[in-house]
């Protein structure tokens, strides 16, 4: 299987609902390492889970005006 078929099935795979997990599974991590052990490394944690979290919206709450 090449890259390009392994990175269709991740994509299919990678659902909206499993980004909004692991998001929030990195938020929660982040949350609690910053607190535990606070440094400035926690932003590399932090940063994907706020884009995966954020991107697995639907996309008919964002075009609510």
């Amino acid at each position: 299987m090449g890259w390009r078929e392994r990175h269709k099935a991740f994509q299919e795979w990678f659902t909206p609902r499993r980004r909004r997990g692991a998001g929030g599974t990195l938020l929660a991590v982040w949350a609690v390492g910053i607190c535990i052990y606070p440094s400035t490394y926690w932003v590399y944690v932090m940063i994907p889970g706020i884009m995966w979290f954020m991107s697995a919206w639907p996309a008919e709450l964002h075009d609510k005006s």
